[in-house]
């Protein structure tokens, strides 16, 4: 069988760096292709090269064996779409309106309503979604908005499929539905490239897998069953300690900093989306939250911090009540937050670490006197953050939207942590991160922990949960299902049953 796609000797540059360096490729029809390394290895960029969103510096891509050159529209027509890791979507437009977004099909100059509808609906119940292609967006679940991406693409003819980070914000049921559809795709002869760090995942789903480091191939072509996850993890850091830090101390102090009491949330439709929810936080100690995806989680969230206003009930910090303060008031008190979305919320993308890190903290006698900045000190204090969180890639003035997602991720660590939070909210922090950086994000957790810092881990990732958390509770329609004390007797499965609303305390 001829290859579909051939990347042969890709080039790629960067003001300072080179991205991806004469990188090899072949993929083939029927087929799922791993492609995995750490962030900033190079494998987005080839595959944004592919996808025609950038134009390759040097080497030569082949389509069906011709050589080719072209944009993204070019590449839609030689039936090639990409799924981003965040979706590209506007929640308040209908699913119909989102698929045709931007290349809408056409009778005469008139946009063909009709035959799109026609096409999405066909689309949607072939991936098990009853929604109408006419419903807003908005009211979907995350796995839901995946499928409408993939949909999008589908729509427009792709046979061969880009998929980045594709369970980064799906639960392990969401991820095994899509998984589900892999399946059916080659079953259909389509081609599809599967990026991701989560190695559980690759060897599940790839049946050939490629690594690469620091913009070059380091393993190419390993069959289904040829190498397992510890043997990929190896390969893509180049040395042999790969262990995920685990919480070898667990245990708590008895004196909670964090009270929540009977705390309740309605929506803008009068949905409750917390119910008399309570919950403590102690001095000390990891509280992993688990749960598919909106199940009151977000909600809780956003409560804790100031950005929704809570129906009824109590939030209490360290004795001080704070369930009327505003979101300043709240940090000011000692909550530290690290968004799940460090893309839009946890960052400025178009700003400088300094403007990051004294975001919030700009009256801070250390940078300013109250009315002008000190530039000498703010730098100062920068460089001694990058040098202790190993941020690298930062240099003088340049924009952290530049950075890989795991130096981003440690710009918000830092300016977090080093606020010195009596409570830290973290929010699926190491989501999207390879595992260097999902170890530095655990270490420092951990840290915070050992400080007597009350860390409340929100994750849909239950290898995370059970591996950081002193104690769990599980949530379920804005309750909490149940709580896991014995995290080191208890089974994912255990867990996975409380997810679904079944299940008992542990």
């Amino acid at each position: 069988m001829e290859p579909i796609v051939q990347l042969k000797e890709i080039v790629k540059k960067f003001p300072g760096v080179l991205a991806n360096d004469h990188v090899s490729l072949d993929l083939y029809p029927g087929e799922c292709h791993a492609l995995v390394g750490e962030n900033g290895a190079g494998k987005s960029t080839l595959m944004k090269i592919l996808y025609g969103a950038y134009t390759a510096d040097g080497g030569q891509i082949l389509i069906d064996g011709k050589v080719h050159s072209y944009n993204v529209q070019g590449a839609r027509d030689l039936g090639i779409g990409m799924v981003y890791q965040n979706f590209m979507q506007v929640p308040e437009l209908s699913i119909l309106e989102n698929v045709i977004l931007g290349d809408p099909p056409k009778k005469g100059i008139a946009i063909d309503y009709k035959q799109a509808k026609e096409k999405v609906s066909v689309l949607l119940r072939r991936f098990g979604l009853k929604a109408d292609p006419d419903q807003p967006l908005k009211y979907l679940s995350v796995g839901e908005r995946q499928k409408v991406e993939i949909i999008k693409v589908l729509f427009f003819g792709a046979r061969i499929l880009i998929l980045d980070e594709p369970t980064a914000v799906l639960t392990p049921q969401e991820s095994e539905e899509l998984f589900r559809i892999i399946d059916d795709l080659k079953a259909d002869g389509d081609a599809i490239v599967f990026i991701s760090h989560k190695l559980r995942e690759v060897v599940r789903v790839g049946d050939r897998i490629t690594v690469m480091r620091n913009g070059r191939v380091v393993q190419e072509g390993w069959m289904r069953g040829d190498a397992n996850e510890t043997d990929i993890a190896r390969a893509m850091i180049g040395k042999r300690d790969v262990d995920l830090i685990q919480n070898e101390n667990r245990g708590t102090d008895v004196e909670p900093i964090l009270e929540v009491r009977n705390l309740w949330y309605f929506d803008e439709l009068g949905i409750a989306k917390l119910k008399d929810l309570s919950l403590k936080v102690n001095k000390g100690e990891i509280l992993g939250v688990g749960g598919v995806e909106g199940n009151g989680q977000t909600e809780l969230i956003n409560t804790l911090i100031g950005l929704l206003k809570q129906s009824h009930g109590e939030i209490i910090i360290d004795g001080e009540d704070v369930s009327r303060a505003s979101v300043s008031k709240r940090r000011a008190a000692g909550i530290g937050f690290i968004s799940e979305d460090r893309m839009t919320v946890g960052l400025v993308l178009n700003g400088t670490i300094e403007d990051n890190v004294i975001s919030g903290n700009e009256y801070n006698k250390a940078f300013s006197n109250g009315v002008v900045l000190n530039k000498d000190s703010i730098s100062a204090y920068c460089e001694d953050l990058i040098d202790r969180y190993s941020i690298f890639g930062m240099t003088k003035g340049k924009e952290v939207g530049q950075l890989s997602g795991g130096n981003m991720q440690k710009i918000v660590l830092a300016r977090e942590i080093e606020r010195g939070p009596k409570v830290l909210i973290a929010a699926q922090p190491t989501r999207g991160l390879d595992i260097g950086a999902t170890n530095f994000v655990r270490e420092k957790l951990l840290e915070e922990k050992e400080k007597g810092t009350a860390v409340i881990l929100v994750s849909a990732d239950l290898e995370e949960l059970m591996s950081l958390s002193d104690r769990m509770v599980i949530f379920y329609e804005g309750q909490i299902q149940g709580e896991v004390t014995d995290i080191a007797h208890t089974t994912e499965e255990e867990i996975g049953l409380l997810m679904g609303g079944a299940g008992s305390e542990r």
